[in-house]
C-alpha cells in the first residue's frame, strides 16, 4: 500500500482498493513504527551479546535476554537475519587422534545406553586451535546428560598428561573422587586415553573406560570441540598457554552458567543439572545413546 501511495495514488483510493478504512491504514503505519523501534532496541542487545561472544546464536540470545514476552522467536530470527546478524557455517580439518597400537583398547560401552542423570557418562576429546602464536591443543570432558563442561585444559602438545589434568578437573568439579564403577569415561582410542597413567586414574576413581571406534561414536565430544573454539575462542587472541587456560576457564563458566541451550529446554547446563537433581528418577528425562547408523548425533532424548 505504501508503494502505491508513494507513486501518487490517494490514500482513500488505495484503502478502498484493498478493502480497509483510512483509520485502519494509519493504525498499521503507527504499529510499523512501533515494531521498528522495538527491533532497533532488540538489535542493540544482539550487538552487545555478540561483543562478548561473536558466535552466539540468535535463538540463544533470544532466550538469554528473555525476549519471549515482547515478540516471537521466529519473527526475531527473521528480522535479525535481515539486518545481517545470521551466523555463517564454520568448518574444521586437523586430525588429533592417534589410535595406533593395541594397548588398552576398550569396547564402546555407551551405545544403546539409557541415561537418567549426571555423572553416568562423561565424553572426552581433543581439538586444535591455531593462533598467531602457533598451534594449541585443547582437551575437554563433558557430561553427556547435562552437557556440563566439567573439564577443559590447553597446551602446546597432545601429551597424555593433559588428558590426566582434564580428568582431575572433572573430579574437582563434581567434588567426588570415587564413582564405584557407576560412571563411564567415553573417549576415542587415542594414545592419551590408552596410557597406563590415564587408565590408573580411572581405576583409582572406579570409573569404567569406553572407546569409540570412530568420531561418529563420540559425537557430543566432537561437537563440544567445535563450540569451544568456533563460538568462544574465536573472540580471543591467544598468545601463551597460560593465557589460553585462563580463557578456557572463562569459557567453561560462560558455557555452563550463562548461555541457555535448546536441548536443555533453554536452561543453562548447570540449571538443567540442578533441575533434574530435584526430580525423582522415574520423572527425569531419559537420554538414550543410539547406534551411529540410526542417529545423526549419536544420542536422543526418549
Amino acid at each position: 500500500m505504501e508503494r502505491m501511495i508513494e507513486k501518487g495514488n490517494k490514500v482513500v483510493e488505495v484503502c478502498a482498493l484493498v478493502g480497509i478504512s483510512r483509520q485502519a491504514y494509519y493504525r498499521r503505519i503507527r504499529k510499523g513504527h512501533q515494531d521498528n523501534d522495538l527491533y532497533n532496541e532488540v538489535e542493540k542487545l544482539v550487538i552487545k551479546d555478540r561483543e562478548k561472544r561473536s558466535r552466539a546464536g540468535l535463538r540463544s540470545i533470544f532466550y538469554k535476554e528473555g525476549l519471549s514476552s515482547s515478540l516471537g522467536v521466529n519473527r526475531f530470527e527473521k528480522e535479525m537475519s535481515q539486518r545481517g546478524h545470521a551466523l555463517k557455517v564454520y568448518r574444521t580439518f586437523i586430525k588429533t587422534t592417534n589410535s595406533r597400537g593395541q594397548h588398552y583398547r576398550f569396547d564402546n560401552l555407551i551405545e544403546g545406553m539409557e541415561i537418567t542423570g549426571v555423572n553416568q557418562v562423561i565424553v572426552g576429546d581433543i581439538t586444535y586451535y591455531w593462533t598467531s602464536s602457533g598451534l594449541y591443543y585443547i582437551f575437554t570432558f563433558t557430561d553427556i546428560y547435562s552437557k556440563e563442561m566439567k573439564g577443559i585444559n590447553g597446551d602446546k602438545n597432545m601429551a597424555g598428561i593433559n588428558a590426566e589434568k582434564c580428568l582431575r578437573q572433572v573430579l574437582r568439579y563434581n567434588n567426588k573422587k570415587d564413582y564405584n564403577w557407576g560412571m563411564i569415561c567415553h573417549t576415542d582410542g587415542g594414545g592419551q586415553y590408552r596410557s597406563e597413567a590415564f587408565q590408573l586414574m580411572l581405576k583409582r576413581a572406579r570409573i569404567k573406560p569406553s572407546h569409540a571406534k570412530n568420531c561418529l561414536e563420540n559425537g557430543l565430544a566432537e561437537r563440544m570441540n567445535g563450540i569451544t573454539k568456533n563460538e568462544y575462542l574465536i573472540d580471543y587472541n591467544i598468545r601463551s598457554v597460560k593465557q589460553l587456560n585462563k580463557v578456557l576457564k572463562q569459557i567453561q563458566f560462560q558455557y555452563n552458567e550463562v548461555w541457555p541451550s535448546a536441548e536443555l529446554g533453554w536452561r543453562t547446563p548447570k540449571e538443567y543439572a540442578q533441575w533434574v537433581s530435584g526430580l525423582p528418577v522415574k520423572d527425569r528425562p531419559v537420554k538414550k545413546v543410539k547406534e551411529v547408523n540410526k542417529s545423526k548425533n549419536g544420542f536422543s532424548q526418549a
